[in-house]
């Protein structure tokens, strides 16, 4: 099967939505499909046996529209488009599959030619800051007239005007042009059903992948508690904090923070370990080495990674009962979750954890054992299996 993946960026571009679409190349490429990638960005691009094209973004020569690279909008980009046309009619795609904002790109370039495939990794369809929160809370109708007060740094007001205004034109349209929608998570597909009427048979819920580490399963030692992510607010990094010193008088285990410096966040930060940014190896050393992950969002998480990573290592999650993460960890068994935001119920849970060993390993166990379910061998075959069924649909064999 020829199949077309589209993406916002691609590696060496950091980012998870970048991280998986490469993921996903390589699996299918050691299945036997035949994969191309047209990417936003210029190259190089890693060399993985299999064509990656980038192609510019139309807005990028507006002065001032972006503070660093130009990002998709949400309506077709006339000069990603074009080249997406052009590649199109070279490739001659059993199926196109989009990932972030150029899915507006891909449908108009397809214009019913081809069958569009688009994995809904966040919310932007629902909201133009993609993250649905507002304030500090989930936000609970999405986008309307509701984001022009919409509070929080992420975005200025008036961006946020344009890219809502814009969603309210253009994601009908998107809609009429999809054939299958792809959600990481059962909470993402709710949420994009609020808004797609008559739509639960064009989503499926299929979860993101990885490979499984080749070391072997160890039991959790000594007492790390991990963060992995940035500063930024609605990852919950501040709640960590918060908890950590409610409790750190009367624990002797440490916080290390894989992901964000000391001086990116506010209070007293004593005690804690900064580790900056890492990635691959280095990242999974610091989870084997971590009696537990913490995922403290605040933010309806879809599905993150660092929590598949974590079980594959054999370590249980504290998490927020928000979001994907309750489609990840199972409350009890593979870990603990807790209120979004909640302070001392994170603290409680922490200490909880980290004073029972036998549960935690107990838990270590389980976490392992779920991992396979979100193994790359266990998913990429559902997601072929979305590729071929739209495919069939429009008389591809």
């Amino acid at each position: 099967m020829k199949v077309l993946l589209v993406s916002d960026f691609y590696p060496p571009a950091p980012g998870g939505l970048e991280a998986h679409v490469r993921r996903l190349a390589l699996a299918l490429h050691r299945r036997g499909e035949e994969v191309t990638v047209l990417t936003g960005g210029e190259p190089p691009f890693p060399d993985d046996g299999f064509a990656v094209h980038g192609a510019r973004v139309g807005l990028d020569r507006v002065p001032l529209a972006y503070r660093g690279r130009a990002l998709h909008p949400p309506w077709p980009d006339r000069t990603f488009t074009a080249a997406l046309c052009d590649l199109l009619d070279r490739v001659e795609p059993d199926v196109v599959h989009a990932h972030g904002w150029c899915e507006f790109s891909a449908v108009a370039a397809a214009a019913g030619r081809w069958p569009v495939v688009v994995t809904l990794h966040d919310h932007g369809l629902r909201c133009p800051k993609k993250n649905l929160l507002r304030g500090g809370v989930e936000c609970a109708h999405g986008r309307g007239l509701r984001c022009l007060a919409c509070p929080g740094p992420e975005q200025g007001t008036a961006k946020r005007i344009v890219l809502a205004a814009a969603l309210g034109r253009t994601a009908p349209r998107l809609h009429a042009g999809v054939a299958r929608y792809i959600a990481v998570s059962r909470h993402v597909a709710r949420r994009h059903l609020e808004a797609l009427p008559r739509g639960a048979d064009r989503v499926e819920v299929i979860p993101n992948f990885l490979d499984p580490p080749p070391e072997p399963f160890t039991e959790p030692g000594g007492d790390q508690v991990l963060y992995i992510g940035p500063s930024d607010r609605h990852k919950g990094l501040a709640v960590l904090l918060a908890a950590w010193r409610r409790m750190r008088a009367a624990t002797p285990a440490r916080l290390v923070v894989v992901g964000a410096a000391a001086d990116e966040v506010a209070g007293d930060v004593d005690g804690v370990e900064f580790t900056g940014r890492l990635s691959g190896d280095a990242t999974i050393r610091r989870l084997r080495e971590a009696a537990l992950l913490v995922v403290p969002s605040v933010w309806p998480e879809p599905c993150p990674t660092v929590v598949l990573e974590a079980l594959a290592a054999g370590r249980p999650v504290i998490g927020s009962r928000i979001g994907g993460i309750p489609d990840l960890v199972a409350h009890g068994e593979t870990g603990l979750l807790v209120p979004a935001g909640d302070e001392a119920a994170l603290a409680g849970a922490i200490a909880s954890m980290l004073a029972d060993r036998p549960a935690l390993a107990a838990m270590a166990r389980a976490a392992h054992r779920a991992a396979e379910a979100f193994a790359t061998d266990a998913v990429v075959p559902r997601i072929v299996a979305v590729y071929q069924d739209v495919a069939a649909l429009r008389g591809v064999r």
